[in-house]
Formats: structure tokens, C-alpha cells, sequence
């Protein structure tokens, strides 16, 4: 038997490896590829739990290759890739196609696996699925994320990450350009962005759906979707807490549902209108605090006696 191993209950050897306890086969059905990193290796393995990549780069290539395979038609399934590492350190040129990327162990106090490098992807990375990761800024003036193409990056996904722009240089955390069915769910940004903490680019933004984030670090707007950012699908902002030196929500398009949201702003808000840029017909309970202190619902709420 090789590889590690591990005490048997009641023994007194290390008689079973290590991958006799995982629990891996967790669902029923047509099983996709399971893939291991850890940044901490000595030297890179094969991808398995008891020899892991060292790199996420190895492991998203394993991943893609397998997701090509036209045998038992592959490409149908989705994989999953289990990383930990501290701060591993990449710029990624492609993400894994139909893939989970989940986070696993800590990043010095963070409860994440911890990615530090601005990412690109340039090729087919559709459906990608980031998980409890810690997204760290280089001292770079560029986004965290650089998203574009439906044909590219369509249906990326980030939850319960981490955005942090603790370097103070990077431009946003993400900058998303003709990229349908991204999501960003329960994410916290930390640090400072120049532009904003998410841009939308010209181009397809339908089924966007921004939900239940923390942006409070420093930036000089919100979310940002420029009048050439269109949707066929029904795109939507709620529930998020969003700080920002300028508006919070910019969205010249008038594509987005903004829906109960916190919003704070450095604008003096006496005219309620400086501090936000939506279309109040697909805006629903929305509460927007400016410089001066007041606070106001958008849109304005009217009590009838």
C-alpha cells in the first residue's frame, strides 16, 4: 500500500490510506473528476488527496482535459477542485470548464484558501463555481477578475469568497464584460478599489444576480453598468451593503432590479437623486444613507393615512 496513513480505531498501526475516509462519493449519478491542490507540498503529485498539485494551474488543466473527453460524453459533468495552501500565488490565463473550485483550510486567520494574482481567463472557462476563496490583490492597477465573452466565461460564479484589495492599487475586484449568468453571492470586499468593486462592461449582463455581498472597503463607486451594458435576461442586485465615496449603484443602462439594499455614501444626499443612478420602476426597498446623515428609502416610500 502506498501513501499516507492512518490509525484504524482501536489500532495500533496505520494500517488504511488516507483516502479510505473521504467521502467523496457523495452523490448519486455520472461522476465527475475529483482534484486536489495544496500550495504547501514539497513537490507536485498527481492531483489525488494523498500526492495534491501544487499549483491550481495543474489542476485546472487535469480538469479541462478530462471535461474534453467525448467518451460516456463528459463534458456534461461537472468536476470539483479542493484547494488549500495558505496564499498560493497565480495569475490564471483560464479557469476550470464545469468545475467547482472549493476552498479548504485557512489563509492565516481567514477561514478560505487564500489566491493572491490578477486573473484573466483568455479560453473556454464556462460554468465556472469558486468557493470560500480568498481572492488577494497584486500591486497591480488592473481588476482582481477580468471577465469577458459569453463564450468564455458565461455562468461564472463566486460565492462566499473574499475580495481583498488591501494593496490599495487594484482597480476593481471584478470587471465584467458580455458575461451572462454571473453570479456573486455572500462575498465580503475588503480594501480599496479605484474604480469600483464590480464593473459591467459593454454587452450581455442578463441573469446577473448580485446577492447578499458586503462591499466596505474603500472605492470610488459601487457597482458600475455603463448605458452600453444590455440584458435579456432578467438581471438583479439585492440585498447587498454596499459603501462607496460616490454612488453605490450606478447603473446608467436601467437594466438591473435593485431590490433591498443598504446603501452609503461620502454624497451629500439633500437631493436623494445625486446618490444613486437606477431605474426606480424595477427598484424596491432600498434605504441610502448620504454625508449629511439622512437617510432615505429608494425609491421614496409614501405613507397613506
Amino acid at each position: 500500500m502506498s501513501g499516507e496513513r492512518v490509525l484504524t480505531v482501536y489500532g495500533n498501526k496505520a494500517t488504511r490510506p488516507l483516502t479510505d475516509f473521504l467521502t467523496t462519493n457523495d452523490y448519486f449519478g455520472p461522476k465527475g473528476g475529483v482534484y486536489y491542490v495544496d500550495g504547501n507540498v514539497a513537490a507536485t503529485g498527481n492531483g489525488s488527496p494523498d500526492h495534491p498539485y501544487a499549483t491550481l494551474a495543474e489542476a485546472i488543466t487535469a480538469s479541462n482535459t478530462s471535461i474534453a473527453l467525448s467518451a460516456n460524453r463528459w463534458w456534461a459533468r461537472r468536476n470539483r477542485i479542493y484547494v488549500c495552501g495558505d496564499a498560493l500565488s497565480e495569475n490564471l490565463t483560464v479557469f476550470p470548464t464545469k468545475c467547482d473550485v472549493i476552498g479548504c483550510g485557512s489563509y492565516d486567520g481567514f477561514t478560505k484558501a487564500g489566491l493572491s494574482g490578477r486573473h484573466v481567463p483568455a479560453s473556454e472557462s464556462l460554468g465556472t463555481r469558486w468557493y470560500n476563496m480568498h481572492f488577494k490583490a497584486v500591486a497591480h492597477a488592473s481588476p482582481i477578475m477580468t471577465l469577458a465573452g459569453a463564450s468564455s466565461v458565461s455562468g461564472t460564479q463566486f460565492i462566499g469568497c473574499t475580495f481583498d484589495g488591501i494593496l490599495g492599487t487594484m482597480t476593481s475586484a471584478i470587471l465584467a464584460t458580455a458575461v451572462p449568468f454571473l453570479k456573486v453571492i455572500d462575498c465580503d470586499f475588503t480594501g480599496t478599489f479605484v474604480t469600483s468593486y464590480i464593473t459591467f462592461g459593454a454587452g450581455e449582463a442578463g441573469g446577473t444576480q448580485i446577492l447578499d455581498n458586503r462591499m466596505l472597503g474603500t472605492a470610488a463607486k459601487g457597482i458600475v453598468a455603463p448605458g452600453t451594458t444590455t440584458a435579456n435576461w432578467m438581471p438583479v442586485i439585492q440585498g447587498n451593503t454596499i459603501m462607496a465615496t460616490g454612488k453605490p449603484i450606478e447603473d446608467a443602462a436601467s437594466v438591473f432590479f435593485v431590490v433591498n439594499n443598504r446603501l452609503m455614501t461620502d454624497i451629500n444626499i439633500g437631493t436623494t437623486t445625486n446618490g444613486y443612478s437606477f431605474d426606480l420602476s424595477q427598484a424596491c426597498g432600498n434605504i441610502l444613507t448620504g454625508l449629511n446623515g439622512v437617510a432615505a428609502t429608494v425609491p421614496f416610500a409614501v405613507v397613506s393615512e
